[in-house]
């Protein structure tokens, strides 16, 4: 113990001696620690932290899958046939996402919540702040309206009253009576604020229970103990084949089931794994060029080391001394990058999607710190272990003759280790840099790609008239109708009408069609269409051009032929050379229990690019006159978009008293930009660009200090040779080339490796790349280019300080 405080001691004294290389040192220890480190908090919060609930692991859910739709909600017949039959499940639940418009005790506000089963709260092991679960009672359709509700709404909303239990609220002009509350869960899959009996929902007992082709419910199971997800699903599969025995409208849909938190963060694991590599090479180049760091400054310690070693000290002790001095500064590294975490994560987070908890919710925490210690001892150890070695085992009369040998040449293998960890820090940066170049490519294709549309000058705000007095079409349009009239006539509008499943508001509805006059084909072939139901000037409001035919009018009512507006990828797909207009196409609505609609094309307008992650699948889109929905709905309601001359935010409060004065019990939400909503669908997209950049930067940061303090330090020990070359006549040409040669062979031989192992790695990000190759000559030409720049400035500088050596100086030193 005595004799490691010694070295310890002893290391402190010679790094605070050397205060330029300490401090680079440990620059370089902090930012490959924090980086890794906030990294690590982002990936193990979004997708390895565990859901809040008792034994997660256990939880699964349970999708329908229809050709490349593989993840569709369930309907309710199929959910009850497997609950009844499965083996394999303690319990299944499901529930439908829903908006509530909340009234009563305050401004009226649009709160999110779920319509749920009866298990919805044993199922996830939900507990309870204050009352109980529905019960029962709650889950009868002609029972008392009961709901529980969010702790955060309890007590931002209801100010934490203590007699919540019991009180009334109002929900879509529906009396529900509170009989409890649930606390808050970090790291919760859904944010929600409330829950209701689904056999509350108003279209329970309707086609949305009743019928096999409606797929509206995700389900959730819990996996009886010592049963794994694969047995479960064998399980299912067979209550599935049955199923499609006895009902056709069930042969074209598959089973698919998926641990409950990898469902729900899908869209992101893979870009998270992407960072988590990245950040893994540049923690391995930081450990390179620490290496290099040691070796060199190994070197000034030859005499110090043999003369231990002839005075008795072992090569286990001398190794660990050397160890000591890149192990404290790895500790002092890591408390400065558990600080460049922090900043790390705050710019992360304002990058990264707002609407997804999990992200807004990543900290540094307990587990964080261990990362930190561990992540330090590992540093340490790989950029210190390689030099102690190299180094521990120097024979006196050599270090004494090298100390004072005129030849002023370093070993040929320092030089060879040297070389070898600079090629290999070329080798990882060029593999980031690739990957770098291909999301960068990849982002400028998808901001590039015409949206169809122009969202600039464009106000877009929620409205859902979901009380039951609008429970007819016709008020529904008739409010909507008047909105919009008084919406027209405010200062600096010039245009305004109404949508729903708008672009990029992370919405979408979809069905079946066909052409008519041709053969149905089999459900499972067949196409699937985007589904917009848009007043007759949206196609003028959002800037979607007219390319033959007309728009919507006044006289596509409720009494008139049913017709529709088709995009230009599915009237070149299926009316080849043809005009569409006046040919129609047909549903399959007879599988939800309604009849066939034959719908006639009145018009083509432009492809609208939409960010919904199925709806990417199929280019095929369709437009059809509110006033002609195929069935009636309660919960009507979709979004108001408004273009402006100038600043459409200024409206927002205009809106707000438009709706207030027709109903104040309606509230108007999410208003906000359209090109808001278009930047937010490219947020994991960007923030994987940029992360991936910034390492991409520091690693060929870090190389270009390794390669030049390898040819810098080269030149100093060379410094003899190089001046007898010069008295002898060598042009400085010469010399650069000499020093330029000797840096681009390890360059070369890293780049070689880089560029093989960059191009199998490539694959791995295909699925998130967007118009460009995940072989992309033009990527991988500019991370050569690139990297040959900053490695030739990098051979320039010392070579350039070596045709500067006097002669006479060198010789006489």
């Amino acid at each position: 113990m005595r004799s490691l405080l010694s070295y310890l001691r002893h290391t402190i004294r010679l790094l605070i001696k050397t205060p330029g290389f300490t401090i680079m040192a440990i620059l370089i220890f902090g930012v490959g620690i924090g980086a890794n480190t906030a990294i690590f908090s982002l990936v193990n919060g979004v997708l390895l932290k565990p859901l809040p609930y008792p034994h997660a692991e256990r939880l699964v859910q349970i999708f329908q899958a229809f050709r490349n739709f593989d993840r569709l909600p369930l309907s309710y017949p199929d959910y009850l046939d497997f609950s009844a039959n499965q083996h394999s499940f303690d319990a299944l639940m499901v529930y439908r996402q829903e908006d509530f418009n909340l009234s009563g005790r305050g401004a009226p506000e649009r709160i999110s919540g779920l319509y749920v089963s009866g298990g919805f709260f044993s199922v996830l092991g939900r507990p309870f702040l204050l009352g109980r679960p529905f019960g029962e009672a709650g889950g009868k359709p002609d029972a008392p309206g009961v709901v529980v509700i969010s702790e955060r709404l309890w007590r931002t909303r209801f100010h934490s009253d203590t007699n919540i239990i019991g009180a009334d609220l109002s929900l879509n002009g529906k009396r529900f009576q509170v009989v409890g509350v649930t606390p808050a869960q970090a790291n919760e899959a859904l944010q929600v604020e409330l829950y209701v009996p689904l056999a509350q929902d108003p279209e329970f007992g309707g086609l949305l229970t009743t019928n096999r082709g409606s797929h509206n419910f995700s389900c959730i199971g819990r996996l009886k103990e010592g049963v794994d997800i694969r047995a479960a699903l064998a399980d299912l599969e067979v209550i599935r084949q049955n199923l499609a025995a006895r009902y056709p409208e069930d042969k074209a849909f598959g089973l698919r089931l998926v641990p409950y938190l990898d469902s729900v963060m899908t869209d992101y694991s893979l870009t998270l794994w992407l960072l988590e590599g990245a950040v893994a090479c540049l923690l391995l180049i930081t450990c390179a060029n620490i290496a290099n760091l040691l070796l060199a400054r190994a070197r000034e310690r030859r005499r110090e080391i043999s003369i231990r070693s002839a005075l008795g000290a072992s090569r286990l002790r001398l190794i660990l001394q050397l160890m000591l001095e890149s192990l404290v500064l790895s500790l002092v590294g890591g408390v400065v990058g558990l600080f460049l975490s922090g900043w790390a994560l705050t710019a992360i987070k304002s990058l990264a999607p707002h609407d997804v908890a999990r992200f807004q919710e990543i900290n540094l925490d307990v587990g964080t710190l261990g990362f930190v210690s561990l992540i330090t001892l590992f540093t340490a150890l790989l950029s210190g272990l390689f030099p102690a070695l190299t180094n521990s085992e120097i024979p006196l009369a050599s270090a004494l003759k090298r100390e004072g040998d005129r030849s002023g040449t370093a070993g040929r293998e320092r030089h060879r280790a040297q070389a070898f960890l600079v090629a290999g820090q070329v080798a990882l940066t060029s593999i980031l840099l690739v990957g770098a170049g291909l999301l960068a490519r990849s982002f400028e294709s998808l901001q590039n790609t015409p949206l169809g549309f122009s969202p600039q000058h464009v106000l877009t705000a929620d409205i859902y008239l979901a009380d039951k007095k609008y429970a007819p079409d016709s008020d529904c349009q008739t409010f909507f109708d008047r909105a919009l009239d008084k919406i027209r006539q405010l200062p600096g509008v010039t245009a305004a009408s109404f949508a729903t499943n708008l672009p990029f508001s992370g919405i979408g509805d979809g069905t079946a069609f066909a052409i008519a006059g041709e053969p149905d084909p089999e459900l499972s072939q067949c196409p699937i269409m985007q589904l917009s139901y848009v007043s007759p000037n949206y196609f003028s409001t959002v800037g979607i051009p007219l390319l033959t035919g007309r728009l919507f009018s006044d006289q596509d009512g409720p009494e008139q032929q049913k017709v529709v507006i088709i995009n230009e990828s599915l009237a070149r797909r299926y009316f080849p050379g043809q005009n569409p207009i006046g040919k129609q196409i047909h549903d399959f609505y007879e599988l939800a229990g309604l009849k066939r609609n034959f719908y006639t094309i009145i018009g083509v307008v432009g492809d609208v690019q939409n960010d919904n992650p199925e709806f990417q699948k199929t280019p095929y889109q369709a437009y059809f006159p509110p006033a002609q929905h195929p069935f009636p709905s309660p919960l009507n309601g979709g979004t108001l978009v408004v273009r402006t001359g100038n600043d459409p935010r200024a409206l927002i409060e205009s809106l707000k008293k438009i709706v207030a004065d027709a109903d104040p019990n309606i509230p108007l939400y999410n208003a906000g930009l359209f090109s808001d909503l278009v930047t937010k669908a490219f947020a994991t997209k960007r923030l994987a660009t940029v992360v991936v950049s910034l390492f991409s930067g520091a690693a060929l940061l870090l190389a270009a200090v390794g390669l030049y303090g390898v040819l810098s330090y080269s030149v100093t020990q060379r410094k003899r040779e190089i001046g007898v070359r010069v008295a002898l006549g060598a042009p400085s040409t010469s010399i650069l080339q000499l020093i330029v040669k000797q840096g681009f062979i390890a360059v070369s031989f890293g780049l070689a490796i880089g560029l093989a192992a960059s191009l199998g790695l490539s694959q791995l990000i295909a699925r998130i790349l967007y118009g460009v190759s995940a072989i992309d000559l033009v990527s991988i030409g500019l991370s050569v280019l690139i990297l040959g720049f900053v490695a030739l400035i990098a051979c320039l500088l010392p070579a350039f300080r070596a045709t500067r050596i006097d002669p006479l100086t060198a010789l006489r030193e």
